[in-house]
């Protein structure tokens, strides 16, 4: 009996938007834009914590992927031996070269296709594979709402490596929600998400994302109860670095302080001291300070 066959994608610009804030990579334009504050790919990384957890079985499997940064380079930093099909331009990939790399795992019958990317990469996959091989996708973009999506790149690992064990009986598939949002509206503090279709994914609890969901009845005075409690025992000498959602727009709205729903804050002494930080603001907001 053959090797099975393992896609490996990397969408290497995904994620580089949210260091320097800017909500998502999606576009050029957007993209140009991370790379002129600074930010470095974080794909790559990612895909290579995955990686490092499928060594264990890399004699037992053929690794199929796309050229340079989309997985071989990659997966030899992994010292694996890649078969790599296709061809794009180094330094230039777009989602056109997702997709075409999509449809060549689909050709092949590939037993797993794992890709490195965020909601938009989920999107890209779906638009080409439906529900026709088994997905896993490893998290590095900004906006993660698709359930496609190991917790972490090293579960992604775990994941795909149980689930490619011919003597493993306990990993089954299931339909999981490829979503994403408008990005120029989540830029503007709207969060507008739509649900795009299924991919089939090896679920384990606990390895495996689930798809965000709104609020459900009830839980308003919970929150409201926490928010009270977060204000009641804030101290004078501490940084509040205030995540994103909603929960955290009710401790906001207790303070009297504008919250950016969708981005990072910071609280000092009950005042609003930065507002929809990036890392690099961040990092130095909190320079010799005591911060929660």
């Amino acid at each position: 009996m053959g090797k099975q066959k393992l896609g490996f994608i990397v969408n290497p610009v995904a994620g580089m938007g949210g260091k320097v804030g800017l909500k998502g990579s999606d576009g050029y334009e957007i993209f140009k834009k991370a790379k002129e504050l600074g930010a470095e790919p974080e794909s790559p990384t990612r895909a290579v914590e995955a990686l490092e957890r499928i060594i264990r079985i890399r004699d037992n499997i053929e690794l199929v992927t796309y050229p340079y940064e989309m997985g071989e380079d990659e997966a030899k930093e992994c010292e694996f031996s890649p078969t790599v099909i296709g061809s794009i331009k180094r330094g230039d990939t777009t989602s056109c070269d997702t997709k075409n790399a999509a449809k060549e795992m689909l050709k092949l019958e590939v037993a797993l296709l794992l890709f490195a990317g965020g909601d938009g990469t989920a999107r890209d996959i779906y638009d080409v594979i439906g529900d026709r091989i088994p997905v896993l996708g490893i998290p590095t973009g900004v906006k993660i709402h698709s359930a496609v999506y190991a917790t972490t790149p090293q579960n992604a690992g775990d994941l795909a490596v149980r689930y490619l064990d011919r003597k493993s009986s306990s990993i089954r598939l299931r339909e999981a929600e490829v979503m994403d949002i408008d990005e120029q509206a989540f830029r503007e503090n709207r969060l507008s998400a739509k649900l795009y279709g299924y991919l089939k994914v090896p679920y384990k609890r606990n390895l495996v994302q689930s798809a965000k969901a709104g609020s459900v009845p009830g839980e308003e005075a919970i929150m409201d109860a926490i928010a009270c409690d977060v204000v009641n025992n804030m101290q004078d000498d501490y940084l509040y670095i205030v995540g994103s959602g909603t929960t955290l727009r009710g401790i906001m709205e207790k303070l009297g302080l504008e919250k950016t729903l969708l981005g990072v804050d910071a609280v000092h002494n009950r005042n609003l001291v930065g507002s929809d930080l990036n890392e690099a603001q961040l990092l130095k907001l909190i320079e010799d300070k005591k911060q929660r």
